[in-house]
């Protein structure tokens, strides 16, 4: 079941709280200094219920010195109800909240004249149309319908009640990604750390793991509440409360993220579209979700209203695309916007003003020319979700539409021409320094950190087109070379590497490097050589000659009669050997008939 998530918004004393009463009897003031100073401190949360339909309310404080725990409630908000005291009008906290609500795009307000039983009909109509008239400025904002109500007359309640049943939640694209955003934290005996929050964006189920992007920590969900019931699975948009296996209060805060692990990235510096007026460099302290974080703003370019700014924080966020925040300096608001750009870029001014113009436009088709032009050696969209707000299917599609440009629809990356020049010149000096290189799309991906598997392979065919190599199943060589030859030629070079290593010869997998040769056709010549016994594969990746396991063991029953008997230590002493290597020849040594290991020792059976 999906909730309404409905809001209040006014000026302190309005009557917010009481209206919330009224409507399902919840009493949200439930601290002591709330129930001492009647005024709401923290947000607090309720629900109110019609069958299979649930509205969550959210009550926030109306209070001047509160408005940055407005904002952490306000950010989840479908529809909020605007609250307007018919004997006090517009006051500075209505405006401001309607600013804030704007800011988020809590696009669909109802306007509740509250306290009709002390005023007169003139007197609740001013109000309505001061506010109505202040709401104009925010052209997003949509007043769906005005109620003149009073907690003291049952009708006017539920005449509202039963419009608020009438509203649908914003309409969210689904999602396979999770995101839920902590307000609180708390712990009760016997059941551990529960935190509540909203679920932005996709789901969550029992006993499925949730990654803390904030302290790089993951936990286990034990149990899920929605509408204070226990439920199997949430889905957004819902207040969700969940208990937490192995959480301790004192690691988890408001603000922080719950997501699935490795697909948010988190940056300290991020790009913009802000509106109102900031200053270049200012502090300020930026609201996002139901966190505030210290920033300092840097101004990039300023249009009428409308600026392009980077923030800078001391601590890393986890942001995405379009993300809406709001801005404070000296506690009040002085604007807010979209996140354009979570991840920070190598961008220069001119270049990334022009970066940000198109993703304000949602221009992608330009903004990944921009970014394949930037990143020499190719441009990933594993992370096209925070980026952009896009799938990967989506993400390819924009991708498939650029000119002279090799998208790997596998391995999520946009190559440009010069990628593609830079690998075919890194190709030809491997064949140029080894004529018997033999080479696959895999060992270059190996070699050459920046580039995937298909895209190798599409500069190795490029480069058999251009006849400087020849293609052998899916194996490449110097064009002229004969693949016998060059595996006749490996096979004595591999064998005299291992000979000349002696007692700590080298892993194959980094032979392979040196002799530029795929692992394939490496793995042939190692399993031909102990075939003929020619090598001897002690453990993983470890083989030595045989004339070389002999002289180890020669040496090794040496040190036996000298010393009484053969350890790791006295190997690593004796022979220079390492840990890997000792063991090894030690447990070769186990097979002579004449050996006996004791506590890890090796002697001689019939030694006196």
């Amino acid at each position: 079941m999906q909730s309404m998530i409905i809001g209040t918004a006014g000026h302190i004393d309005h009557g917010k709280t009481s209206l919330i009463k009224a409507l399902n009897g919840f009493e949200g003031d439930e601290m002591k200094s709330e129930i001492e100073k009647g005024i709401t401190i923290d947000l607090s949360f309720s629900n109110l219920k019609k069958g299979d339909e649930n509205i969550a309310f959210v009550d926030v404080p109306g209070h001047e010195n509160l408005v940055k725990t407005m904002i952490s409630g306000a950010y989840a908000f479908d529809a909020a109800m605007l609250v307007v005291a018919s004997n006090d009008s517009l006051m500075p906290q209505t405006k401001e909240h309607i600013q804030i609500l704007s800011l988020l795009n809590v696009k669909s307000l109802i306007l509740c004249i509250t306290k009709c039983d002390l005023t007169s009909k003139d007197e609740q109509l001013s109000a309505q149309n001061q506010t109505l008239k202040y709401i104009e400025n925010f052209k997003n904002l949509e007043v769906l319908k005005t109620f003149f109500v009073s907690i003291k007359d049952e009708l006017s309640i539920a005449e509202l009640k039963n419009f608020l049943f009438t509203l649908k939640p914003k309409k969210r694209e689904e999602s396979a990604l999770t995101r839920y955003y902590i307000d609180r934290v708390f712990s009760f005996k016997g059941v551990g750390t529960i935190v509540t929050g909203s679920l932005i964006e996709g789901t969550i189920k029992e006993n499925e793991r949730l990654f803390c992007l904030d302290i790089n920590k993951e936990f286990l969900v034990k149990s899920i509440q929605v509408h204070d019931e226990f439920t199997k699975f949430a889905t957004h948009p819902n207040r969700v409360a969940l208990n937490l296996a192995n959480a301790k209060t004192s690691e988890l805060k408001k603000g922080y993220i719950l997501s699935k692990k490795g697909f948010f990235r988190g940056f300290k510096e991020i790009d913009t579209v802000f509106y109102g007026e900031i200053s270049h460099t200012s502090e300020v302290i930026f609201c996002v979700g139901s966190r505030q974080i210290e920033a300092k703003a840097l101004v990039l370019s300023t249009k009428e209203e409308q600026s392009f700014v980077t923030f800078k924080f001391e601590k890393e966020l986890f942001l995405k695309f379009n993300e809406a925040f709001v801005v404070l300096e000296n506690s009040r608001v002085i604007g807010g916007g979209r996140v354009l750009n979570p991840i920070s870029e190598p961008l220069k001014k001119a270049q990334k003003i022009e970066f940000l113009m198109r993703l304000l436009e949602k221009d992608f088709k330009k903004v990944f020319e921009i970014l394949t032009a930037t990143h020499k050696h190719g441009f990933g969209l594993i992370s096209s979700f925070q980026r952009f707000d896009l799938t990967h299917e989506e993400a390819l599609e924009v991708a498939s539409s650029l000119n002279q440009v090799f998208v790997d629809k596998e391995g999520l990356c946009i190559y440009g021409l010069e990628a593609l020049s830079d690998l075919k010149k890194i190709i030809k000096f491997i064949i140029e320094k080894n004529k018997f290189a033999v080479i696959s799309a895999q060992s270059i991906a190996i070699k050459i950190t920046w580039t995937t598997n298909e895209f190798a392979n599409f500069a190795l065919d490029e480069l058999v087109k251009e006849k400087i190599l020849e293609k052998n199943n899916l194996l490449y060589v110097k064009k002229g070379v004969e693949l016998n030859s060059i595996e006749e030629n490996l096979t004595d070079k591999i064998f005299n590497i291992l000979e000349s290593s002696k007692l700590t010869p080298k892993a194959p997998y980094n032979i392979y490097d040196d002799l530029d040769i795929d692992k394939i056709v490496g793995d042939n010549i190692f399993k031909s050589l102990t075939k003929s016994k020619k090598i001897v594969r002690l453990a993983h990746n470890l083989f030595v000659t045989s004339s070389n396991l002999n002289l180890a063991m020669k040496e090794i029953r040496e040190i036996i009669k000298k010393n009484g008997l053969a350890n790791v230590q006295i190997l690593k002493e004796k022979l220079g050997l390492s840990r890997k290597f000792a063991i090894a020849y030690l447990e070769y040594l186990d097979k002579f008939d004449d050996i006996k290991n004791l506590d890890n020792d090796r002697m001689f059976i019939n030694f006196n």
